[in-house]
């Protein structure tokens, strides 16, 4: 049997960032719409992988992921499985069975996404190539042109054998889509040859997907206010972060374990949501205690509150193997080359070449600090085979120990970055 080896090598940026909405819309002001059945996928693919990975026991202190990239990432791969491998996949991100159901509500929550771009003070795109080398394999004509036109892919072709051109290819899109923000997605090492006695293991196909996202806030952080303040790591051990300070009208709810704030961006079609356990706990055991069903109730239940608000300025970046993350939550037979199944890759002429996943990585950076946030993702898969309310009430929100955080786009309620806070030591 001859193989195709199908290497996935993800690469995530991100500048700026919170977490509340998992399930659901920003503000409450959209408390009263259907969640979007494709947001409600990316968003609980999202709890889902950020618990995964804390329990795994080697996640960072701090860390940030695009779950967004990750979907589309692997969805052009998903929309060409069968068998186990779809079984697998369709459980693990909440894919719907009907490819046509997949492929349209993800063409419609990019064009909302880019259609939220009303002005210079946001500035959001979404993008994905295709880079294909023939050498080995003869790509199905319809799969090619369903992942062009239904993702919007620009197509590339390539021959991996040329190893440091093709990866300063894609490199050099990856760079450009993301603005400079993620200047290295693959590496020449990602396309060598892997060939046996009678197998074929070479790379062949190589999808990526670039998430990128600046905004500033709608009320900045005054930078006269920002200075060190004490952050307690754990219950035992504090240090100094350096926070920053103000205090507005925003829409805040807790309950008996957890504070909820929402932070809009400029024109409120995206904001930053930050979830603070009332007590000191782990990042494991904060991750565990909130879900989805508990954001979703809290954002029901968020109003406008003045709130004295207290945030680390913060800037960091992670690397994640999420092909081990993916395993764990049941992802198996796609990275096994004797049982994958991509057969909707390869057309007839390719028979006895098994297309199957090699690696998965996922990068990512992000700064937060007075002015606003900018984000940017790519998922390199690299295939070897918002009435004036009434006088508010007063809260309190100083993120003075971990914390989760999420940027989300409020018109669809979906995840674009998700990640945590735990030892401010760590960042910068």
């Amino acid at each position: 049997m001859k193989a195709i080896r199908l290497k996935m090598v993800w690469r995530t940026l991100l500048y700026g960032g919170l977490l509340l909405l998992l399930m659901g819309a920003g503000p409450s002001r959209h408390a009263d719409r259907q969640i979007p059945r494709i947001s409600k996928s990316i968003n609980v693919f999202s709890v889902d992988l950020l618990k995964q990975w804390v329990q795994e026991g080697n996640a960072p202190s701090n860390a940030i992921l695009s779950p967004q990239s990750v979907f589309h990432g692997l969805a052009m791969s998903y929309i060409a499985s069968g068998g186990d491998t779809r079984k697998e996949l369709a459980k693990a991100f909440h894919f719907p069975d009907d490819n046509r159901q997949l492929l349209q509500d993800l063409s419609d929550l990019r064009g909302q996404l880019h259609a939220s771009v009303k002005s210079k003070r946001v500035d959001l795109s979404v993008a994905n190539s295709l880079w294909l080398d023939e050498t080995y394999a003869d790509f199905r004509k319809d799969y090619v042109k369903t992942v062009r036109e239904a993702f919007g892919a620009s197509l590339y072709r390539v021959k991996f054998q040329q190893r440091e051109k093709a990866s300063r290819d894609i490199n050099e899109w990856i760079s450009r889509m993301t603005r400079g923000k993620i200047p290295k997605g693959v590496s020449p090492k990602d396309f060598q040859s892997r060939n046996e006695l009678g197998i074929v293991d070479e790379p062949v196909l190589v999808s990526v997907n670039a998430v990128y996202f600046k905004a500033d806030w709608a009320n900045r952080f005054d930078k006269d206010s920002t200075g060190k303040r004490t952050f307690h790591v754990d219950e035992e051990t504090t240090t100094q972060a350096l926070t920053m300070h103000q205090s507005a009208v925003l829409l805040y709810a807790e309950n008996e374990k957890v504070k909820c704030l929402e932070i809009p961006y400029m024109d409120a079609d995206y904001s930053m949501f930050l979830v603070l356990p009332k007590k000191i706990l782990s990042v494991r055991n904060m991750v565990k205690m909130v879900g989805a069903e508990m954001i979703e109730r809290l954002k029901r239940a968020a109003v406008p509150h003045e709130v004295d608000i207290l945030f680390p300025k913060f800037e960091m970046t992670c690397h994640v193997r999420v092909k081990d993350v993916l395993s764990k939550m049941g992802v198996k037979a796609v990275f096994n080359k004797s049982q994958a199944d991509l057969e909707g890759m390869v057309a007839k002429s390719s028979e006895g070449f098994r297309v199957y996943i090699n690696e998965i990585y996922h990068d990512a950076w992000i700064d937060v600090h007075e002015e606003g946030t900018e984000a940017a993702a790519a998922t390199s898969t690299i295939h070897y085979g918002c009435s004036a309310p009434p006088k508010p009430m007063h809260a309190e929100f100083h993120a003075d120990h971990p914390f989760l955080f999420l940027i989300v786009h409020n018109e669809s309620r979906s995840i674009l970055f998700a990640g945590w806070v735990s030892d401010p030591r760590e960042l910068f």
